[in-house]
């Protein structure tokens, strides 16, 4: 014979299921806090500088394109000498960058071109950064930004390599963020060969990528 559950053992298995209803809830939402900072149409800017046999020469672009994403509660307070949401020197952060390899324009005719057609950019029209990982460098000195060890997947010509590269980040704005950074890169990496104009002009293989990255949080309701 079966014993009917008396009420308060049901009322106890109900609130358990209750209860492990919302820890389900919370652990599929676990991102949910997570503020997403969308690149801005204006501010941003990048620099592709390499050297050639006849004089140096630059790329520079105004397009970066992407998000990113951090823990709610990070404040970028360069006052402070600790950075809130940062455990053990790592920050929990996620980001997708790209950059259309057509925004990159030289200051004088046919470098863009050039550059562009060794980069196959009908190809591969966008440079790509897939961040892996954020390491707080430390101390911070207070009154400077934060600067950090970025790791991520870099896709250049359909060719993925990772690197790391310090980047600077701070608050612009109450809601923007500033994230700076330079790379040295080789093109051969990449499989990119580096360019020859006029059986003259020969393209070093070395280059230095720097960036200004404007993102913008949603404005508060």
């Amino acid at each position: 014979m079966t014993s009917t559950p008396t009420k308060p053992v049901r009322r106890f298995v109900k609130v358990l299921n209750l209860s492990l209803g919302l820890a389900t809830l919370l652990a599929l939402s676990g991102h949910a806090e997570d503020v997403r900072y969308k690149a801005q149409p204006r501010g941003s800017k990048v620099t592709v500088a390499g050297t050639s046999t006849i004089h140096d020469w630059t790329l520079e672009g105004e397009i970066i394109g992407g998000y990113l994403e951090l823990p709610a509660g990070v404040a970028f307070d360069t006052a402070k000498a600790e950075l809130p949401g940062a455990t053990d020197g790592k920050l929990t952060a996620k980001a997708e960058v790209g950059i259309p390899v057509t925004s990159l324009k030289a200051p004088y005719s046919g470098m863009d071109e050039v550059m562009q057609q060794a980069m196959n950019a009908k190809d591969h029209p966008r440079i790509q950064f897939h961040l892996l990982e954020m390491t707080l460098k430390s101390p911070h000195p207070t009154g400077t930004p934060f600067v950090f060890d970025a790791k991520g997947d870099l896709i250049v010509n359909g060719v993925t390599n990772t690197i790391t590269m310090p980047v600077t980040m701070e608050n612009s704005e109450p809601t923007k963020l500033k994230i700076t950074g330079k790379v040295p890169l080789k093109m051969t990496d990449f499989k990119v060969t580096p360019p020859v104009k006029l059986g003259i002009f020969r393209t070093g293989d070395d280059i230095n990528i720097t960036f200004e990255w404007v993102v913008a949080a949603p404005k508060p309701q």
